[in-house]
């Protein structure tokens, strides 16, 4: 068996590689390299910073900052994939 070739009882597609015995999307390791990337970040900025928006101004630490635009990206993300499954299912 060649090693493009899934091993018994597995299947392969496209997007995935092959770790040892173990097929894994390449999708999972892109969102690892960018949660260790994220997390590298939050550890190293934990300084407060100044935020004007419109007629608000407040204080907060960066890695705060930083987490909720992450989630903010990631649930936007999330919704925008919903929308495109349910537009291509109906």
């Amino acid at each position: 068996m060649s090693s493009n070739e899934p091993g018994k009882g597995q299947s392969f597609t496209e997007g995935s590689v092959t770790v040892g015995d173990r097929i894994v999307s390449i999708k999972l390791i892109i969102g690892a390299l960018i949660l260790v990337g994220v997390t590298f970040f939050v550890i190293q900025n934990t300084e407060d910073v100044a935020l004007n928006w419109l007629f608000f101004g407040f204080v907060m630490p960066l890695w705060v900052l930083t987490l909720i635009l992450f989630g903010s990206g990631i649930l936007m993300g999330w919704a925008l994939h919903v929308l495109r499954v349910k537009r291509r299912g109906s």
